[in-house]
């Protein structure tokens, strides 16, 4: 039997079609929902997007000139991907009679209602955030500490909190990197109850005296993701798909601890060669697809895949497209994306990368 379609279409006909189309249900990857909703409150695209901030100091001073103190801020530019970002800044005091103390500086993001993963229930809660710091000055002087830390606030509960990030030192980020990823069992949150994420920046200073630093915070996002295994009925076990235990979470995280943090510019800016491994631990081959951004939505180059066996790497060239050739020429770091698929089961990694020119 053959068809024939008439060469006109009605405009009735073919809004039917197109919304057939939209109906469809979509089939790529798990649902994967991200928190807070609005995305310019994860990238402080514009300004604050309704995160709050304060400040404290405990210690024994006579305010205000001789405590130290910390100031928030919204910084327009010069983010993890070129748009704004937050800053936790520290300003030591000097004198005779000024002293030492704690100071703590707190940014808390607008309240949401947590969903799941787009109505769904979640296999994984993922948190991540880049970060950056200066505090060598505040940390050459003996007794000083500087510290972050990130929870989630259960503001229906009452205020109870989930630690997300445990205090860690802010030490070792100069330039912008990956803050470690964070993962809560999916039975800790509650759908339909409201939630804030609180970023905490803590400078203890044993002595006084007149040093500064600053934490800068970007890319803040939770993210709910839905167990792909379960969506297809129980297939594959546990996780994302791994019946051996592999879940996508701790692919994630063997992934991003085995990339190294360099890339190599070649070529006045025209090829990018990028190595890419497949961790041993992983337990199976991998399939990984790496690709430069300029921006997390922004390509810098094309993307490439290649076929990686376990426990071994390889060095992947990347065209790097035209128009983002003289952007990449002033670029001390570049953002690489992975997505990695080892078996039944699936990870992107995004990793900062140093750019080196030969």
């Amino acid at each position: 039997m053959s068809f024939r379609f008439s060469r006109h279409v009605s405009a009735a006909s073919l809004a039917c079609l197109a919304g057939f189309l939209l109906a469809l249900p979509a089939v790529a990857g798990a649902a994967t929902a991200k928190y807070p909703p609005d995305a310019a409150a994860r990238g402080f695209t514009g300004g604050l997007a309704g995160w709050t901030s304060a400040t404290s100091f405990e210690g024994s001073c006579l305010p205000p000139l001789l405590c130290p103190s910390a100031t928030n801020s919204f910084q327009a530019s010069g983010g993890a991907d070129g748009g704004g970002f937050i800053r936790s800044a520290y300003q030591g005091v000097a004198g005779a009679m000024a002293v030492g103390g704690t100071t703590t500086a707190v940014f808390t993001s607008p309240q949401f209602t947590y969903r799941g993963a787009d109505g769904e229930a979640p296999g994984a809660i993922v948190f991540e955030m880049d970060r950056r710091a200066s505090v060598d000055q505040l940390l050459a002087v003996s007794g000083n500490s500087a510290t972050y830390s990130v929870r989630l606030i259960d503001v229906s509960a009452g205020g109870e909190t989930l630690s997300l990030i445990a205090p860690t030192t802010l030490a070792g980020a100069n330039s912008w990197r990956n803050a470690p990823t964070a993962t809560l069992a999916p039975e800790r949150l509650v759908s339909g109850h409201a939630y804030r994420i609180a970023i905490t920046s803590t400078y203890v200073t044993g002595t006084s005296t007149l040093v500064s630093g600053n934490a800068d915070y970007d890319s803040v996002v939770l993210s709910a993701v839905a167990d792909e295994a379960r969506r297809r009925g129980g297939r594959g076990g546990s996780g994302a798909g791994g019946g051996d235990g592999l879940s996508a979470q701790r692919l994630s995280a063997l992934v991003d601890a085995a990339l190294p943090g360099t890339a190599v510019l070649r070529d006045n800016g025209k090829r990018l060669f990028v190595r890419v491994k497949c961790p041993r631990e992983v337990g199976r081959n991998c399939r990984i697809a790496a690709q430069g951004l300029l921006m997390k939505r922004k390509p810098a180059t094309a993307r490439r895949t290649v076929e990686v066996r376990k426990g071994k790497s390889r060095l992947v060239m990347l065209r790097v497209k035209p128009k983002a050739r003289e952007t990449l020429k002033k670029r001390k770091r570049l953002l690489v994306r992975h997505r990695v698929r080892a078996g039944k089961v699936g990870a992107t990694v995004y990793k900062k990368r140093k750019l080196i020119r030969r």
